[in-house]
């Protein structure tokens, strides 16, 4: 008798792994870190350094203490601690966080802007829906709005114009859609 060989789904599981969505994502941020590292790396190397080099005399890669001196004739090699490196890799540290975070509040700060005009768009929407269901008579008249700065002003005009375009559309629609009246119909049909 044969043995049935129980099949390995190993390779269907790495086929699934790199079939998610996930692993393009994070090859993608992969390359993106990359190529900001080096713009960090570039900021750091061709700006800061220089400018520090400059306030201290020297550069970092010169502050050292040495432990022991070198020996050409005996063949020692020195011994030294670079606190200098040590100090440029706390700098691009703190350059790098400080970047990072500045990127992150920005993206944040536009997300709730999106957020917010996504949000404001829908109220002034469904405001628009409201008034015109509601018959003239029957609406009140609704406060006038705080003043806005300018840009402001442009922005809410351009959304009410939208808004109006919209509408416009929506009705120009549903009217091509409604059956014409019976007498409308015949003299259609006369024609």
């Amino acid at each position: 008798m044969k043995k049935e060989r129980k099949k390995s789904t190993f390779w269907q599981d790495f086929k699934q792994f790199i079939s998610r969505g996930n692993i393009v994502d994070l090859a993608v941020a992969v390359v993106v870190g990359a190529a900001f590292t080096a713009i960090v790396n570039s900021l750091v190397n061709d700006i800061i350094k220089p400018l520090i080099a400059l306030l201290i005399n020297g550069s970092f890669s010169e502050m050292v203490v040495v432990l022991r001196p070198e020996d050409v004739d005996a063949g020692i090699e020195a011994i030294t601690l670079n606190y200098g490196n040590l100090i440029m890799a706390i700098i691009t540290f703190l350059i790098d966080a400080f970047v990072i975070f500045t990127v992150i509040r920005v993206m944040r700060n536009l997300q709730k802007k999106v957020k917010e005009g996504g949000e404001a768009l829908k109220g002034h929407f469904s405001k628009e829906v409201k008034e015109e269901k509601a018959p003239a008579a029957e609406a009140a008249p609704e406060p006038a709005p705080a003043p806005a700065p300018a840009a402001a002003a442009q922005e809410d005009a351009a959304v009410v114009e939208l808004l109006t375009q919209i509408r416009d559309l929506l009705q120009k629609d549903a009217a091509e859609k409604r059956p014409a009246p019976a007498g409308e119909a015949e003299e259609e049909k006369q024609h």
